[in-house]
């Protein structure tokens, strides 16, 4: 399996804190990795490190093979939705997009990606009448339509309702189904752990542990979710 994210002993302080230290993960080709922690535990800062939106104090991150600050390239290749995705709220779901592909200069069929994402209905509308459900799907929408092999998801879960929530992971299981790479941050135990193939806990500003979620379920003896919050906390052993 081919490793498309490799995140090597990574820092990031600010001042005084020490927000990541010593951060080491992998993502592979068509799996979801789950970054999994606590409001404040570096998440964000992490995903935007990776794009290159915050710079590292130490340590590599490499994409596709390409190590980031050497080749910017690499970012043609990646989709991301950082936080709530924000929208012109007087366009349309296709204008959106395809104003999206014209600042990017790449190519995509709009109505192709609306139709993974469940907006085909909808996608002549202006964003104003989206529910916060709707907002998120066009979110991943405007993420992949230039067809990325690497899609990061900050809290993308948050406030939805069940059915959203069902439905985005339909969309990401069909995203990885087509070799995509998905980064998927959340603080929710229970709703990582029904949409990730691998989950990190991300605690003390480093991977504390990390583990397949399928593998874990079947071989621990204490209760899932009272297992990854012991990680979760600071002082976790």
């Amino acid at each position: 399996m081919n490793t498309i994210l490799e995140v090597n002993s990574v820092e990031k302080s600010y001042g005084n804190s020490q927000v990541i230290n010593h951060c080491s993960f992998k993502v592979q080709q068509g799996e979801i990795y789950g970054l999994l922690g606590i409001n404040g535990a570096g998440k964000t800062t992490l995903m935007k490190m990776i794009l290159g939106l915050q710079k590292t104090d130490r340590g590599t991150i490499r994409v596709l093979d390409k190590e980031r600050g050497e080749d910017w390239e690499y970012l043609a290749n990646i989709g991301s939705m950082i936080e709530i995705p924000v929208f012109y709220e007087h366009l349309t779901a296709f204008e959106i997009l395809s104003m999206h592909l014209a600042l990017m200069g790449k190519k995509g069929n709009i109505t192709e990606t609306l139709v993974l994402v469940g907006l085909e209905n909808v996608g002549k509308k202006s964003v104003s009448a989206y529910s916060l459900g709707m907002r998120q799907r066009l979110g991943i929408a405007r993420a992949i339509i230039h067809s990325p092999k690497l899609l990061i998801l900050d809290e993308p879960l948050n406030g939805l309702d069940p059915v959203a929530i069902t439905e985005m992971r339909e969309v990401m299981r069909k995203l990885t189904a087509r070799g995509m790479s998905i980064l998927l941050s959340s603080h929710m135990v229970g709703e990582i752990r029904h949409t990730a193939d691998r989950i990190g806990i991300l605690s003390g500003g480093y991977i504390k542990q990390e583990f397949s979620v399928a593998e874990q379920e079947a071989e621990s003896d204490e209760k899932f979710e009272d297992y990854v919050i012991n990680y979760m906390r600071r002082d976790g052993k």
